[in-house]
């Protein structure tokens, strides 16, 4: 397929496509199964640029219609996999109820059929949503009862392309994890052994969709290294390392518009926005969020809102401070609570490490 969809009058063409090769397929005729292969071909080229382009409200239109011909003519591998990928682009728009229906939908299909990869992939899932919500405790059980799951397959198939993405993803959401409760190091080592990962899939694989043809659209495996790098540079920024955290931001930037993944490229400007706060370089600081809000308007809704309150934060704005503030206290409360149901020792960690992070900080104060 040669366009990139862009153009709102091809994304539009584009579900009239759809629609018209989902019509042929249920016509129950001798060439329905071909007609439905014509459909998955279509739905896997234009779901890899509607997703790098961050073209959600198309995706999910066009992705509706892949699903609903895959569950008529009972193509139960596909619909589970279908249901996984409207699933995380109902979780990209915060529609959390929606996406854990699909998660749980998607898991059930992968269990009956006994795809223990598909399994693996549905849960990892579920556990990226559950850490959205704050509920952490859960969020650890499901990343750790999938990496078992990866692992334990990768033993019997060292290179198995499905088992190691999903093991380079579960590394990288297990750094983000451990990012959000201080601990700096197992955040750094996860987040590296998922950013190798993607390097070696990127060596080994053309695309990251087996089934999906290689198109000059196609996105490689180095969409998914754009998310590691971030999440570095995030911990090194915490970190105080703030040379470091630049040259991570910088790589993902320069990457994102290389490959032209925009979401992604929005974040790491808003980054470097914080970066740039961070060091006093207020200008720069507002110029740098003043872009990622653009990019982010359209597409991003959620990164888009973040971005404004810390430009309104930033001009002194103190009911938006009041704001952030309190999410930032209920966000903690909720967090506790389910780490304590369900991970109490891994709360105790993290009450330790932010003890030792405020006490490092206080020091370096002194220091000067």
């Amino acid at each position: 397929m040669k366009s990139n969809l862009k153009s709102e009058d091809e994304r539009k063409n584009l579900s009239a496509k759809l629609s018209y090769f989902k019509n042929e397929c249920l016509l129950n005729s001798a060439t329905s199964d071909h007609r439905f292969d014509q459909l998955l071909k279509i739905w896997d080229v234009t779901s890899e640029i509607l997703w790098a382009q961050g073209y959600w409200k198309d995706y999910l239109q066009c992705g509706e219609i892949a699903l609903d011909c895959a569950t008529k003519l009972n193509k139960r591998d596909i619909e589970g996999r279908i249901l996984n990928e409207l699933g995380w682009a109902q979780m990209e728009q915060k529609e959390f109820d929606i996406a854990q229906r699909c998660f749980s939908e998607s898991l059930q299909v992968f269990e009956m059929i006994g795809d223990r990869v598909g399994q693996g992939q549905s849960i990892r899932y579920m556990g990226v949503l559950h850490f959205r919500r704050h509920y952490f405790g859960l969020a650890l059980k499901s990343y750790l009862e999938a990496l078992k799951m990866a692992q334990d397959g990768l033993k019997l198939d060292p290179l198995n392309q499905r088992l190691l993405h999903q093991e380079s993803e579960i590394h990288n959401v297990l750094g983000n994890f451990y990012f959000r409760l201080w601990n700096i190091k197992a955040s750094h080592r996860e987040l590296v052994a998922g950013l190798r990962g993607f390097r070696k899939l990127h060596k080994l694989y053309v695309a990251p969709t087996p089934t999906s043809s290689s198109t000059p659209n196609s996105y490689s495996y180095l969409y998914f290294q754009s998310a590691p790098l971030l999440n570095l540079g995030r911990v090194a920024m915490l970190s105080g390392r703030y040379r470091q955290a630049q040259r991570y931001f910088d790589r993902c930037d320069k990457l994102c518009k290389r490959i032209d993944r925009p979401d992604t490229r929005a974040g790491a400007l808003f980054r470097k926005a914080e970066l740039a706060k961070l060091q006093g370089k207020n200008k720069e600081a507002e110029e740098l969020a003043k872009e990622a809000e653009e990019i982010a308007n359209k597409e991003v809704p959620p990164l888009r809102n973040r971005v404004q309150d810390f430009r309104s934060q930033m001009q002194g704005n103190r009911r938006k401070q009041f704001k952030a503030v309190s999410d930032k206290i209920r966000m903690v409360v909720t967090l506790s609570i389910d780490l304590l149901l369900n991970a109490p020792l891994v709360l105790l960690q993290s009450i330790g490490y932010y003890t030792w992070f405020l006490g490092a900080k206080l020091a370096a104060k002194m220091r000067r």
